[in-house]
This record gives structure tokens, sequence and C-alpha cells, in this order.
């Protein structure tokens, strides 16, 4: 019925029918909300007493209702060429009665010198719905019987017969729609009572999230059924109670602030309201929860700054040490699985280090057999990423590695242990043969009787 200029708080009158007979007093409730239209809100009440127009004449007791003429023919009853005739017959729905209620008068103009009966067919007559409409037989009022539904069916097709006593038809059928005029009797509904979605830590400011739609039953592109949306709850109101933010037509949700931190606040969860009639209609609610999302801002850390470890020499693929990382993104996601290598301490690339399978551990091995009268200990510098680039550059963690190489008491002995001489026959004594068996360990030897 009201309506107020967003930006003024000017409010007019929106709609006809202002009756001081049957509604005498309007309160309203206003608000009034910071950010443009999106912030922080305040309310007043605004009460309005509808003052006497007389609009009311002095009526006798049985009311007079609009008169509708059969047209005229050119000649008489001759056929003529048959056209629609749509007379203004409107009747508002869920009126409030009594029933049965007029709703129109149809007349034919041989009633001034004839007797004339009036009956209607058609739809909500003699056709479902059945006894909807009745008509006065020798007056030619229309009746409704109950209420009428826009939202079952916004008009009826109807017929009116005119028959003289006595001499048949007094006029050709004339056909009418009853049109139902449409009240605000339904509230927006959502198409679901909870909507699910999601938001990842990096969104920036602006970016749209979700869509709400709501919709309305009552006369598409009108006041009733246009509808309004703003927020009017966010749990939990951190770091911001304006996280998020709705267009008011669309329905869209976007994020309005940042601070978005999965590791703090997982989940939010928003109430929606829908308003037809812009905004200041009968209302519809619902919810949206959105999970914030892994933006991986949390870089992997080693357990401890630095690690010991033994392993014996000559030693192929043999498992040095497990090292542990944490990190504070969601678990078992790529922004927290880790992934390891050995920056500095092996050029020879006598070791290497690999993910284990709970991803936030590595695992040190040897590449190649080391060597402990080479090097007795090798210090390893092992830095730790996740596997997956980061959004943002993040500090890479690293660690010392200490490895020592333990000695392997060797047995004494040729390496290899046999060795294979080839003489020919015949060969002259010390001649050659005894340079190829010096050169083995006397050690490596038992002597039987060699000459």
């Amino acid at each position: 019925m009201f309506a107020i200029n967003p930006v003024t708080g000017v409010i007019r009158v929106n709609a006809g029918g202002l009756d001081r007979e049957k509604y005498p007093m309007y309160t309203l409730v206003v608000k009034a909300a910071d950010l443009m239209g999106e912030g922080l809100t305040g309310e007043a009440k605004v009460i309005l007493n509808v003052t006497d127009g007389n609009d009311n004449a002095p009526a006798f007791s049985q009311p007079s209702v609009r008169i509708l003429e059969f047209p005229k023919p050119a000649e008489g009853l001759r056929r003529r060429k048959r056209e629609w005739v749509i007379p203004d017959i409107s009747v508002i729905e869920n009126d409030r009665g009594p029933y049965p209620l007029k709703v129109t008068r149809i007349r034919s103009n041989a009633d001034r010198v004839k007797k004339i009966f009036y009956s209607i067919t058609g739809e909500g007559a003699d056709h479902p719905p059945i006894g909807l409409f009745t008509m006065d037989r020798n007056t030619g009022t229309l009746y409704v019987t109950r209420p009428l539904d826009r939202e079952v069916k916004d008009r009826y097709m109807c017929q009116v017969h005119a028959v003289a006593d006595g001499s048949g038809n007094a006029e050709a059928p004339m056909d009418i729609i009853v049109k139902v005029i449409d009240m605000n009797d339904n509230k927006p509904t959502f198409a679901q009572d909870i909507f699910l979605g999601e938001v990842a830590e990096a969104t920036p400011i602006g970016f749209e999230v979700i869509k709400v739609v709501a919709t309305d039953l009552d006369k598409p592109n009108t006041d009733n059924s246009d509808i309004r949306y703003w927020l009017i709850s966010q749990e939990p109101a951190l770091p911001s109670d304006l996280m998020f933010a709705i267009n008011p037509v669309t329905g869209v949700i976007r994020v309005n602030a940042g601070g978005l931190d999965r590791e703090k606040y997982p989940m939010y969860t928003l109430v929606v309201k829908a308003a037809d009639r812009v905004g200041e209609g009968l209302t519809g609610e619902a919810k949206v929860i959105l999970n914030v999302t892994d933006g991986n801002d949390n870089a992997p850390a080693f357990s401890q700054p630095s690690y010991e470890a033994a392993v014996d020499e000559n030693k192929v693929n043999a498992q040095i040490l497990t090292m542990s990382v944490t990190d504070g993104d969601e678990p078992y996601s790529p922004a927290w699985n880790a992934r390891f290598k050995i920056v500095d301490g092996d050029p020879e690339g006598l070791f290497n280090v690999k993910t284990g399978s709970h991803k936030h551990e590595g695992i040190i091995s040897t590449a190649k057999g080391l060597d402990f009268e080479k090097s007795s200990t090798h210090t390893l510098l092992v830095a730790v990423e996740n596997e997956v680039p980061f959004a943002t550059p993040l500090p890479t963690a690293t660690a010392t590695v200490v490895v020592t190489v333990q000695d392997v008491t060797e047995t004494p002995g040729s390496d290899p242990v046999e060795k294979h001489v080839v003489k020919r026959e015949a060969l002259a004594v010390d001649t050659g043969h005894t340079q190829e068996v010096t050169s083995i360990p006397h050690s490596s030897f038992k002597f039987f009787g060699l000459h």
C-alpha cells in the first residue's frame, strides 16, 4: 500500500484501496541501513491514520452492480459476424464476501417488451469447477459463490444466454471473461531451505560466491511478485560482521571484506530474507552455509631444526632417517601434502629423499655406498614445500641433517679372493710366472710344494 524513497526517506501511497471504514490505521516499520543499504541498520515505526474522504454515498439495502448489455445486432436477430465481447468483469481474489457475491448484471434490450430468462454456461458454471458462478434467472445478476484464487486460475471464459418467454432466444449467446484480480496473498519462497556453497581463503573482495533465488506465486511483473533480498545475520560475525553482501535484486552473494581464514573460521552461516512488494511485503527466509576452502596460506615446517643419523658404509638404498613436518592447511589436501629435496651438501648424489605415504614425512636413504675412509660425515640441507605452487610466496623451511658413516671392518684378503694365472706349457723356471703370483698378497696363499 505504501512505498518509501530509499534515499530521501519520503513515504508515498503506492496502491489504491485506502478505506478508512475497513482499515483505519496502518503501522509501518521502516529500516535504515548504511553502506548503501547493506550495512548496519536501525528501525522506526510510522503510524498512519486514514482520514475520511467521503467515499461512501447513501445506498439502498440492495447494492447496485454494473449492468452489461447484449450487443445490438445490425438487423434484428439476423446472423451477424461472431466476435468476442469482453466486458470489464473483475473479481478480487480472496474477497471476504459475504457469499454469494454479486459480480455484475447482464441485460437484454428485449426485456422492455418480453419476459427474459437468463442463464450462464462454461467454466465455473456447468463446466469444472461447477457451481462457482450462478446467475439469477429473472434479473440476469451474476454471482460468485466462493472466494477465487488467482494462483489456481486467473480467468474464466463463460457464455451468457437470454431466452424470451415462449419465443426462444432473444439474443445470440454473449461471451464474457471473468478476470481474477491478484492480491498479495503469497510470500516469497526459496527453492530450498539451505543453500550450500564454498569460498576460498584467497577470494578477493567483490567476488560472487553463490546466488539464492526466491519465487512468488502472485501475478508476475507486479509489485506483489517483485522480490528484494537482504542478509539479516552472519555466524560467526568474525573477523567482521559484514564479510558478505547480497545484491538486493538478483540475490547474488559476494565477498564484502577481507580476512577469510579457514583455520580460524572454517564455515559461515548466513540467513537471507526475501520480501515481495519491492522489499516491503510478505517475507520468506533461507540459510546459506559457506565452507571456507584452503588457500594454502600456511607453509610446511620441520618439527625440529636438525637431525642426526648413522649408516654403515658401502650400503646402497639403506634408509637412514625419517623427518616429520607440520602444516596448518587442510589435512591431506595439495596445500597440506609436502615434498622434500636436498638443496646442499650432496654434490655427488650420494643420497635420496622422498615423501612418505603419510605425506608429512621425508625419508632419506643412500643412493650409493658411502666410503668411511673418504668421508666419515656428510652434512645435508633439506628443504620442504607443498605439492601445489603457492598462490602467494611463503617462506621455505629447511633442516640440517648430519649423517655419520660407520666403519665396517674388512676381512684381510685379495679382491677378488681368487685370481687365475695362465702359463704356457714347458715354461722355463723363473720366467714370467713369479711376477704374476707375487701380485697377490701372501696372506691369501697356502703353498703346497710349489716349485
